[in-house]
């Protein structure tokens, strides 16, 4: 599978999960704290380089990738590159590249996850926890009665199911990052980029 059909097939379950996720926030009133970023200092995400390919293939499109390669190269803080924490706050900023973020971003705060005996539980924020408590009780009770959210564990099946090797290997968010800038740079390396710079197979 090309590149450009790898970026495509991960912008559809993307595009998928946001509007599962729109549908629950619609339905429950859950919706992130504004200017909340507080999971984004965690030094310690994970993310696969196949969530980050359309993103490594936005900065190649538009000439930034060797420029933002480099940059990710002289980092020495482990929080994600691309999020941007509001000065002297531990809790507070926003991501850079919305639009670009990781499978893990998009989760988190919004989807269950399903143990090893089959029971669903719903997975948030301390914050929304202690800011929205009666809409995260409604989702729980929505769960037991068999309703729908999204499933962490299918939606990292689907990813892996359109490339084992990248979407498989989970590792510290700038180091997928990197590796899927690496990606994009080594298979346009003795290829033509994509006409007029569009997505296009």
């Amino acid at each position: 599978m090309s590149i450009i059909n790898k970026v495509k097939a991960v912008e559809q379950i993307f595009a998928s999960l946001d509007n599962e996720i729109a549908s629950l926030q619609t339905t429950s009133g859950l919706h992130c704290i504004a200017g909340c970023g507080k999971c984004c200092f965690k030094p310690d995400i994970e993310a696969s380089p196949l969530e980050f390919l359309p993103y490594a293939f936005h900065l190649f499109l538009t000439n930034r990738i060797e420029e933002q390669y480099d940059l990710l190269l002289t980092r020495n803080t482990s929080t994600c590159a691309i999020f941007s924490p509001t000065k002297d706050s531990l809790v507070k900023g926003s991501c850079s590249e919305y639009k670009f973020r990781g499978l893990i971003c998009r989760l988190f705060a919004y989807s269950a996850i399903r143990d090893k005996y089959g029971k669903t539980t719903f997975v948030t924020c301390l914050p929304l926890k202690t800011q929205s408590p009666d809409q995260v009780a409604s989702i729980n009770a929505s769960i037991a009665e068999g309703k729908s959210v999204p499933m962490m564990n299918d939606y990292y099946f689907q990813i892996r199911s359109i490339d084992p090797d990248l979407g498989t290997k989970l590792m510290p968010i700038n180091q997928a990052l990197k590796e899927a800038m690496e990606v994009v740079m080594s298979y346009y390396a003795y290829r033509l980029p994509p006409a007029s710079g569009k997505l296009s197979a």
